[in-house]
């Protein structure tokens, strides 16, 4: 299909089904932003993060009462 030989409407619709896979493309480009930032933490500040990581999941898996 010729976008230039589309109308408003027909490129309205289609920019609306492929929306969710920009979506989807956004977030997995987003997510290897942070996944890169992490990886470029030092040390010290890494294993910080694993004793938080590691405290919020015990909470979370914590049986409650």
């Amino acid at each position: 299909m010729d976008d230039e030989q589309m109308t408003e409407a027909e490129i309205d619709e289609l920019f609306e089904r492929t929306q969710p896979i920009g979506n989807a493309i956004n977030a997995l480009a987003q997510a290897e932003l942070a996944v890169a930032a992490v990886d470029e933490l030092p040390a010290e500040h890494r294993a910080r993060m694993d004793r938080v990581f590691a405290a919020v999941l015990d909470e979370v898996e914590r049986p409650r009462d």
